[in-house]
C-alpha cells in the first residue's frame, strides 16, 4: 500500500420501505489489498418516532447489477489511478458471505460516520468485493461516502 487515496461517492439514493438496497461496493484489483479508512451515511427522515435504519457491511461474493462509479483522488495532482473499482445504486441485488463484518442502526433522521483507527482498518483482500447495503423500514434516501487507500 502506497497511501493513494480515494473516495467512492454515493449520491442521494432513495430506499423503499423495508427492502433491502445494496448503495455502495468496493472490488480491490487482483492481487492488491485495499484499506478502508472511513465511510460515511446520512439520511433525510422526517419522522421523529421512524424505526432506526439498518446498515450492513459484507464481503460479496457474488456480485449483482449496479452503475460503475470511479474513485476520485483525494490528491487530484498525483499522477497514479486509483485501481479499486467502485458500484453504486444496485438494480439486482449481490450475494453476501456469511457471516457479515458488521451491523448497526441509525435513526433515519440523523447519520452515521466510521473512522477506522489507524492500524485497524478493514481490509478487502486482492479481487475481494466489500458492500453496503441499508434497509429503511420507512422510506427515506440516504447519501455518503467511503475513503479507501491502496
Amino acid at each position: 500500500m502506497a497511501a493513494l487515496q480515494g473516495y467512492l461517492d454515493i449520491p442521494m439514493t432513495p430506499l423503499n420501505a423495508g427492502v433491502p438496497k445494496t448503495v455502495a461496493r468496493l472490488t480491490a484489483p487482483a492481487k492488491q489489498r485495499v484499506k478502508v479508512l472511513a465511510y460515511g451515511f446520512y439520511f433525510d427522515g422526517t419522522v421523529n418516532s421512524a424505526t432506526p435504519v439498518q446498515i450492513t457491511v459484507g464481503r460479496i461474493s457474488t456480485d449483482g447489477t449496479s452503475t460503475a462509479e470511479v474513485l476520485q483522488l483525494v490528491e487530484p495532482e498525483l499522477p497514479e489511478a486509483v485501481q479499486t473499482t467502485g458500484g453504486i445504486n444496485y438494480t439486482a441485488e449481490p450475494t453476501y458471505s456469511t457471516p457479515v463484518l458488521k451491523t448497526f442502526t441509525v435513526h433515519p433522521q440523523l447519520g452515521y460516520e466510521y473512522l477506522a483507527p489507524q492500524g485497524q482498518e478493514d481490509i478487502i483482500g486482492g479481487g475481494g468485493i466489500l458492500g453496503f447495503q441499508i434497509t429503511a423500514q420507512l422510506g427515506v434516501n440516504v447519501r455518503g461516502y467511503v475513503k479507501i487507500e491502496e
